[in-house]
């Protein structure tokens, strides 16, 4: 059972404490209480009004508390018997819904995007759904990111660590204000133990601390709608421009309409796959209305594509196969779109759908790692000692500072790099500035658009222009930028566990890599130069070759999509990539380029090339579908940002 604490203890301003102001009826503790139930509720109150807490919650356990040092203790003792997770909160919060609906599963903190007016909020920064830094009554953060909630969620494995944190925490001088939940968050991560930050977003969240905050609360909480707001909470807070303009602000009743059909997220995932399946069908025809009849069909599997992601945020309804799924159909029906254009186009446009499904493949890969990396590199910074009041040297940040779009926590350096990227964040303060670099960097939402507008208004042939040069514009933008921080990073080199699953070595690559090991803060770059490199001579290969090789070509570029996605995708879900066996039977990138060389110089490059995507398609394909249906389902992933939120 989780043990829930509540810290009845911050006086109110008209007297008493502010847990027991008149809310609705009852008092903001009551209210926890029965938002709790269930529970194994634990209230820390001061002696004067713990006495009377007891007789009022015969349901909870009230401990006596003389202060924070007590508190502290009180928390140790709790933390270190509690079987299941601990939460603690202070009892005057005031949430709708409940404080825990958020919060999700493991150790994590809700955050807040700004700090509510006339409520003093402990700053955080985080990046990537993990806390970096975190303010309390003694520690200052610098460029914070969000404001603590007051809700701190420790998972089971990690309750010694909190009454460990709270023995540190014990240590420290005495403030004039007493917050223990925030002390104890950043006890708990300069200690070392990971935090997830867990966005409010439109929850409704008031701490008052006086009658007139109280009636304040009371007033908004009645005018709360609780539904509209889990409904705006469907939508992805930080989307490309033309989803959140175009396709947003109508999908999310879709959504809604679909939880009252009773559809799940994953039949609606497949639902998109089959109408963007109709919209490759319809390009394939190749005639005006079947073009237009695509265009159309393929903003409908977009919008459906949007459905099932606000489906299961509106519904709480997550699941690791269905973010594989999600995840892997997205590219499927980006790819047989491709395709579709191209038998519809004819054969001279071949070579354009080969290009432009390689340069999305490369672009990600780079992506992917990239920001693999990066996190690393955010999460192993070194932490400064408890007692250290600041995260970073220097002096504390005004108060008034506010909170970034984009915290810097790794390349706060010096240099014309470092200057440049600080001028970049700057930037990005203006609404208009933002979106206009989320347009540059060519996101899924942006490139389905360009699809269905060129394609009904032009041809299939100018498609693949648009995607060749505008997906290799963003490609130089976004890999310029990571190029730079990686110049600016204090940290050196940072190991990862998906760059070598992502080289997806052959036998010979494996021999040279096991006796050349280099280290270098550009590793990441490793496994997309690799597949640029891969998917480009098999494009040459087959253009080498004519007839149908191009064809050919492109179905063994799918596959290989499939497969290297797949990687990806897995290591996010599963925890880990597919076996090694399943890189070795598939030849590895340098056996491929190889025996595609060979195929070239016998004049057997189509019937090669065609044999290879069937048996590779079963050989990827059938190991990815098993994994889901054996045991590595139930692992724990790391958590990652989505790949299109990666792209700026």
């Amino acid at each position: 059972m989780t043990t829930v604490i509540l810290f009845a203890t911050v006086p109110a301003a008209d007297g008493g404490v502010a847990a027991a102001l008149r809310l609705n009826g009852g008092t903001p503790l009551e209210r926890l209480l029965a938002q709790l139930d269930g529970f194994d509720i634990h209230v820390i109150a001061r002696p004067m009004f713990a006495s009377a807490l007891d007789t009022l919650l015969p349901g909870a356990t009230v401990h006596g508390s003389g202060g924070q040092l007590d508190d502290l203790d009180a928390v140790a003792r709790i933390a270190r018997d509690a079987l299941e997770d601990v939460v603690l909160l202070p009892g005057e919060l005031v949430t709708q819904p409940s404080p825990l609906d958020r919060l999700g599963s493991g150790t994590a903190i809700l955050t807040l995007p700004r700090e509510p007016d006339g409520t003093r909020c402990f700053a955080v920064r985080a990046a990537g759904g993990r806390v970096l830094g975190a303010a309390s009554p003694y520690h200052w953060v610098g460029a914070p990111s969000a404001y603590f909630g007051e809700v701190l969620r420790v998972a089971p494995a990690d309750t010694r660590a909190l009454a460990a944190a709270a023995a540190s925490a014990a240590e420290l001088p005495e403030t004039e204000i007493e917050d223990v939940p925030a002390l104890l968050a950043t006890a708990l991560v300069r200690e070392g133990t990971p935090v997830a930050a867990r966005d409010a977003r439109t929850q409704f969240w008031a701490r008052p601390l006086a009658k007139a905050e109280a009636e304040h609360a009371e007033s908004e909480l009645e005018q709360y709608d609780e539904g509209r707001a889990r409904l705006d909470a469907a939508v992805k807070a930080n989307d490309g421009f033309f989803t959140t303009f175009f396709v947003s602000p109508y999908s999310r009743f879709v959504a809604r309409a679909a939880a009252r059909l009773g559809l799940t997220p994953n039949q609606v995932t497949v639902l998109s796959m089959c109408v963007g399946v109709l919209a490759a069908l319809g390009f394939a025809k190749g005639e005006r209305s079947s073009l237009v009849a695509g265009a159309v069909l393929l903003q409908v599997a977009f919008m459906l594509d949007c459905v099932d992601g606000q489906l299961a945020r509106y519904m709480r309804n997550f699941s690791h196969f269905g973010a594989w799924l999600d995840s892997m159909f997205d590219r499927g029906k980006e790819f047989l779109v491709y395709a579709g254009l191209a038998v519809g186009a004819g054969p001279d446009v071949w070579p354009l759908a080969a290009a432009a499904l390689s340069l999305q493949t490369v672009r990600h890969m780079f992506e992917f790692s990239y920001w693999d990396v990066h996190y690393k590199a955010l999460t192993s910074a070194p932490q400064p000692p408890l007692y250290e009041p600041g995260d970073r040297p220097g002096p504390p940040p005004p108060v008034d500072t506010g909170v970034a779009r984009a915290p810097a926590a790794v390349h706060d350096g010096e240099g014309l790099v470092a200057r440049a990227l600080g001028v970049s964040r700057l930037l990005d303060r203006p609404p208009g500035i933002h979106w206009i670099k989320k347009v540059i960097v060519f996101p899924i939402g942006e490139r389905f658009a360009a699809i269905s507008l060129t394609a009904a208004l032009f041809s299939p042939r100018t498609t693949f222009i648009v995607l060749l040069a505008w997906g290799g514009i963003g490609g130089v933008y976004s890999l310029s930028a990571h190029v730079m921080h990686t110049v600016a990073r204090r940290s050196g080199p940072i190991d990862s566990d998906f760059l070598a699953p992502l080289r997806d070595d052959g036998l010979l690559a494996r021999a040279v890599a096991a006796r050349v090991h280099i280290r270098s803060r550009f590793n990441w770059l490793v496994p997309g130069t690799i597949r640029a490199l891969e998917y480009g001579l098999l494009i040459l290969s087959a253009a080498l070759a004519h007839g149908n090789a191009m064809r050919a070509c492109f179905a063994l570029l799918a596959v290989l999509a499939f497969h290297h996605y797949d990687t990806v995708y897995r290591l996010r879900q599963q925890g880990a990539p597919p076996p090694a066996w399943v890189s070795i039977a598939g030849g590895g990138w340098d056996g491929r380029i190889i025996l595609a060389f060979i195929a070239l110089l016998v004049a057997v490059t189509t019937a090669g090339m065609a044999t290879a995507a069937v048996l590779l398609a079963i050989v990827f394909v059938g190991e990815s579908v098993s994994s889901w249906i054996g045991p590595a389902r139930a692992q724990r992933p790391p958590t990652y940002a989505d790949e299109e939120d990666e792209n700026e």
